[in-house]
């Protein structure tokens, strides 16, 4: 295990073609297999301010023992946390996030459209904002309680 703040990646014992990022015991951070993912450079405490999620899927869990903000950035969203477990997953323009525990903000990229998002509840953001030529207002973010199934296959991508 990493000391505090020193990232490192470490095998996936469920995937031993995958590599988890252990960020001592305030980040960690399980690709699903595929996915393609980087971390921006580490800051003061030696910990990234951000993930820049391209495509696949991130399990994420952030436990900072310092008031400060962590964030995943997608093509179509951004979310923000100070401490909680959730998942994100970018496919062809969309992305979609679950809460699994505590609460994330999650931000439409394009248009100022923020959400609070709870446990067991999830948005989906799709690339393009606008409703429809005839309707320029962009379309509203919306939290939703996510069905078990769904829950379930986006975890089992984690080989939970």
């Amino acid at each position: 295990m990493a000391q505090s703040g020193a990232c490192v990646l470490t095998i996936d014992k469920r995937n031993p073609s995958e590599k988890i990022l252990r960020c001592g015991s305030d980040l960690t951070i399980t690709p699903a297999p595929g996915t393609v993912y980087r971390a921006a450079a580490a800051g003061e405490d030696g910990l990234p301010a951000s993930v820049q999620l391209d495509s696949g899927a991130l399990l994420i869990e952030f436990h900072s023992t310092r008031r400060r903000e962590f964030q995943i950035l997608t093509p179509q969203a951004i979310a923000s946390v100070r401490g909680t477990k959730w998942a994100m997953e970018v496919k062809p323009g969309q992305t979609s996030t679950l809460v699994l525990l505590g609460q994330v903000t999650v931000t439409r990229k394009d248009v100022p459209d923020t959400v609070l998002v709870g446990p067991g509840q999830g948005v989906d953001i799709a690339g393009s904002a606008i409703r429809s030529m005839s309707d320029p207002k962009p379309a509203p973010v919306t939290v939703k309680k996510w069905a078990p199934e769904r829950v379930k296959s986006l975890l089992a991508r984690f080989g939970q």
